[in-house]
Order: C-alpha cells, then structure tokens, then sequence
C-alpha cells in the first residue's frame, strides 16, 4: 500500500473513533465509573504548563507520558526526573530514561509511584476515628517504543503494569498506550492522535462485608471489577513566530475521557535561544482545572522546568521536573 494513502487512512480511521457524539451522550459525565485515578495524573512539568495540550509537541523525555510516537524526537540518552505535590499531601514521583538508538528507533522505560501518606482508619462504630491508620500506594512500571516510519509519520507505543494497593487489598493489570505524530510540513503545523491506558478490567483481591443500616452483614462481597481510566486525544501544534533568537509555539488537545465529556486544552510556550522558556495553557470543560502555568531552563543537556496549575476551590498544584541528555 502507498504510504501516503496508509497515513491518510490511519489518521481518518482515528478521527472517526475521536469524534465527539452528538446530543446529549456527549455531555453526559460518567464520573466514578473507573479506577486505577492516579493514572490521569500528568507528568511532565513542561506539557503541564502549558495547559496539558502537549500530545502534538512532545519531543522530550516526558512523551512517554503524553504521546509515545514523540519519543522519536529525543537526542542520546534522556533522564527525567519529577516530583508532584498533589492534591491532598499526596506525593506523585516519576522516573523516565530513554535512547534514541538511530533515527528510525527509540526506547525508553519509566516508573511512577503515588503514596496517600496515613489516612485515619474509621467503622460505623467510630466515624470519628480509630487511632490506627492504612495508606494507599499505586505504581506504574513500563516500557516505550517508538518508530518512525516516513519522514511525516511516526508511531509510539506503552506497554505497561499498574498495581494498586488499597490498604491490605491489591488489584494488578496491564495495559497499554498507543500514539501517532504527523508533520504537515505546511506552516510548521504538527497533528497527533493517541490512545492512553487501554486494558482489562482490574479487581481488588479478596472480600468485603457490607453493612445494612449500621448492621454488618454475615455473608461477604466480592469488590466488582471497575475500567481503566481510557482518554482518547487529539492534537495539533504549530510555531507562528520564530527566528533565531525568539520561538513562539502553540499547542491544542481535543481530549475525551471514558468517564467524563470532552475537553479542551489549550496552550503556548515561549522560548528565548532555546535556553529559558515561558508557558501557560488553560483547560476547558474541566471541573476544577483551568489555568496553568511554567517556566524552564535548559542548559548544555541540563534542563529544570516547574508548572503550577489552578484547581479553583482546591489548593494549587506545583511539580518540579529535571532532565539530563547525554
């Protein structure tokens, strides 16, 4: 088959799946139908602050996390390092290294873990608290490859292990990401489309008793199983200004959860020699997400980004990221 013809029938193929339904399907949230949450949390300080619209641009380290056809971009070696206070005391880490072993091929690895800290154990006896506390701890082990398969079309994909541990109960499955990335090479506009966390259904290991008008019941529930937190994007960027000195790029998300109506992001991020940047993005549609905002610097392979973003009633969100590229 022609290889334009493929791309042209692979990107048309994925609009239809992507496309918003119509009525009212396409505005109703199907909030609390999923697990496995901490997935949804961004990594990347750098596509953070600019409003998480980074799935057309991604081109560092961090493209395992948003678009893993981006990883094909990277030069040498890549490590990327991050810390996210999150919401709640609750603290997000994630570690990713990645090679370009020749223009046509990338690989990467990466780990990212999530701890509640205690959390006071309460009955219906003692809603008040019980002096004893449980945690909960999720992980995420995988592994990116990405190709390029002409000079306008590349292809990533994640293979993946999540492992939830919720108190003394575990739920493990795999999953996996796929992503495309197609330079236009008209007005340096840059389309993408992917596929995050696609899998089974998880299960919590093990029983429960539930508890009829304050009375517990003698017989035990099995934990039903719940979905992955599946997101469909689509995305563009493209530079309206750059000259040697000075570069201007933005960046838009289409994005459709499977448990939520569709979002829009959109951003910008400005770059002075390609050694200090500026960013800032916001979220539409979101329920408490909107504004977000960073800055960054890179200097001979060392690069320190930082983003904060605005979850409106909630405390805000601050993440530090580093890189090193060797």
């Amino acid at each position: 088959m022609n290889k334009r013809i493929y791309i042209l029938f692979t990107f048309l193929a994925v609009t239809v799946l992507l496309m918003p339904h119509s009525g009212n399907a396409a505005d109703f949230a199907k909030v609390g139908t999923v697990g496995t949450q901490f997935l949804k949390i961004p990594v990347g300080a750098r596509g953070v602050g600019m409003g998480n619209a980074f799935s057309a641009l991604s081109d560092d380290g961090t493209a395992m996390f948003w678009n893993p056809a981006g990883l094909i971009h990277i030069q040498g070696t890549t490590v990327s390092l991050e810390n996210v206070q999150w919401l709640a005391d609750i603290q997000y880490n994630a570690v990713a290294v990645a090679h370009n072993l020749n223009p046509s091929w990338s690989l990467g690895f990466f780990v990212t873990s999530l701890n509640s800290g205690e959390i006071e154990r309460t009955t219906v006896e003692r809603p008040e608290g019980t002096d004893s506390y449980f945690s909960v701890t999720d992980v995420m082990v995988g592994a990116t490859a990405a190709t390029q398969l002409t000079n306008k079309f590349s292809f990533g994909a994640n293979i993946k292990y999540v492992r939830e541990n919720l108190d003394d109960e575990i739920a493990a499955a795999w999953a996996v990401d796929v992503g495309t990335m197609y330079d236009t090479r008209w007005k340096t506009i840059k389309l993408s489309m992917n596929i995050r966390n696609f899998g089974p259904e998880m299960q919590l290991a093990g029983n429960f008793h539930d508890f009829n008008n304050g009375v517990r019941l003698d017989n035990p529930t099995e934990f039903l199983p719940y979905h992955f937190p599946m997101t469909f994007k689509m995305g563009f960027t493209a530079e309206p200004y750059k000259t040697e000195m000075h570069r201007l790029t933005i960046v838009g998300d289409l994005e459709h959860p499977n448990d939520n109506i569709e979002r829009y992001n959109l951003g910008s991020e400005y770059a002075y020699q390609e050694m200090f940047f500026l960013r800032a993005g916001y979220t539409f549609r979101h329920d408490l997400l909107g504004l977000s905002t960073g800055m960054g610097a890179k200097w001979k392979g060392f690069g320190i980004d930082y983003a904060y973003s605005d979850f409106g009633i909630l405390e805000m969100v601050q993440r530090f990221n580093i890189s090193f590229t060797f």
